[in-house]
């Protein structure tokens, strides 16, 4: 896949999301040397954010586990 057809993609993604009424910040907390990434998703709307973070969890297990990683996943209960 190209960088051009990656970008388009990207951004036909976000159009998708902006017509949905989704947006929102995210900030990615990195430490290569421990291999340790957390990440913290504030949404808009803020009722999507479950639904939201339950799916991403999902891409990034694929993601590990097509490059031989194994995931264990622990979901937090209702607080």
């Amino acid at each position: 896949m190209t960088n051009t057809n990656m970008e388009q993609q990207v951004a036909q993604s976000k159009q998708q999301a902006a017509q949905g009424g989704l947006s929102g910040t995210a900030i990615l907390d990195i430490h290569p040397a421990t291999g340790i990434m957390r990440l913290k998703i504030n949404l808009i709307p803020p009722e999507k954010i479950g639904e939201f973070v339950t799916n991403y969890a999902k891409v990034i297990t694929m993601s590990l586990n097509s490059v031989n990683i194994s995931v264990k996943t622990h979901v937090a209960e209702e607080e």
